[in-house]
């Protein structure tokens, strides 16, 4: 009896053993092919630029901010709440994201708009905006559900939303266009200012007089005069349109509640809403060109250095991390937009390190302060106010004061 149950221990003994040994084989082969995965090389592209941040453009737009590499790709980061072709409507759209060639840019509350080196438009995010015209423009201009662009002669055309007739330009042509939220401004060639569009705060009705350039977001409007001086008219609840007094500028942007205007010597001067300090640009800083929006502002400084500053909501003002020189896991896509199509893009993740998975990136809920979801534009006013109002600034903020890192935004 003893020598069965010794016999009997030792099969059970065997049995164990080999399927140690079976499952040790079959984790080690596991570990392999995990091995392999996590040590694929990305995709990585460059461009010739050797200066970290230093792109050829940039523009900000409601919640987000796009660049222009040397290398003509544009890429866009921060937020876009509205409708994607064959997405999640209220689908936060976070992370890079590229598409190339383009040779300037223009972002707006939803999408973004550029012109190809040929001058056709691309326009991708928000599909109310994402048909542009065919035939080739001069230059492009977003709003928040519309878009406007000067032909070559200098008739504009607009598309989009039509519900104020934003997207209904006047007959004649223009030196230069710049959309608002639902409105447009345009210069003459004698440079007298022409808007249309939605007029609840004024942000239509021109001065009198002429101006050298022109610039509209939001509910107010901003242009300058032949000798500096800023001239802001529409909605002024935060200052927006109160440019300072006794100072001239060689530029100006109009943001959604702010503007920022840049000197003769680069300087730059914010007015208008400032709880994110937007309004409060690097000191010590020079400008080439700057960008407002509503609760954030980025520009390209004299060394060629983008800094961007205020709210850091979804990183807005946190640059892209591979700079303008070199991109890292986040190849150009191939459904590049064109006049016809309508991209939908797609989440790239970024690779963090050799052993590290890829994060999955898990779609957000755009919510305002009080968390009820924030609704799809529709085509449709509202009818109970007199204007749409100024999109509320987040409550988490990062003001970024560093002269190596700080923010901007190009006019749209």
């Amino acid at each position: 009896m003893m020598r069965f149950a010794s016999s009997k221990l030792a099969g059970y003994s065997m049995i164990t053993l080999a399927a140690t040994l079976l499952l040790l084989i079959l984790l080690s082969i596991a570990d392999n092919a995990r091995a392999q995965v996590l040590t694929a090389t990305p995709t990585i592209r460059k461009s010739t630029s050797s200066l970290p941040n230093a792109f050829t453009a940039v523009t900000t737009g409601g919640g987000n901010t796009a660049v222009l590499r040397q290398d003509g790709v544009a890429i866009w980061w921060g937020y876009m709440t509205g409708v994607f072709t064959g997405d999640d409507p209220y689908e936060n759209k976070r992370g890079y994201r590229q598409y190339g060639s383009i040779s300037s840019i223009s972002a707006g509350d939803y999408a973004f708009c550029g012109l190809r080196a040929e001058g056709a438009a691309a326009c991708w995010g928000n599909n109310l905006v994402t048909t542009p015209p065919s035939g080739t423009f001069a230059s492009i201009s977003i709003g928040r559900t519309h878009a406007c662009g000067l032909r070559a002669e200098g008739a504009a055309a607009c598309w989009g939303t039509n519900q104020f007739g934003q997207s209904t330009p006047p007959s004649g042509t223009f030196t230069s266009i710049s959309s608002g939220a639902y409105h447009n401004c345009g210069l003459r060639a004698d440079g007298a200012a022409v808007c249309w569009g939605r007029n609840g705060y004024g942000q239509t009705t021109t001065p009198t007089g002429t101006f050298t350039s022109i610039s509209a977001n939001g509910n107010h409007t901003c242009g300058l005069r032949a000798n500096g001086a800023a001239v802001c008219w529409g909605e002024n609840d935060l200052g927006q349109s109160t440019p300072p007094s006794g100072q001239t500028f060689a530029s100006i942007d109009a943001g959604g509640s702010m503007a920022c205007g840049l000197r003769a010597n680069g300087a730059a001067v914010c007015w208008g809403d400032n709880q994110f300090g937007q309004a409060t640009p690097p000191t010590g800083a020079t400008f080439a060109s700057i960008s407002a929006s509503y609760n954030h502002a980025c520009g390209i400084q004299k060394n060629g250095v983008t800094v961007c500053w205020g709210s850091n909501e979804n990183n807005k003002v946190t640059l892209p991390t591979e700079s303008a020189s070199t991109t890292t896991g986040t190849p150009t896509p191939t459904n590049i937009p064109t006049t016809t199509d309508t991209p939908t893009p797609t989440h790239s993740p970024t690779p963090t390190g050799t052993n590290t998975p890829t994060p999955t990136l898990t779609p957000t809920i755009a919510r305002d302060d009080s968390g009820a979801p924030i609704p799809t534009p529709t085509l449709t006013p509202t009818t109970t106010r007199a204007d749409v109002p100024t999109p509320t600034p987040t409550r988490t903020a990062t003001t970024v004061t560093t002269s190596g890192n700080a923010n901007a935004r190009i006019s749209q």
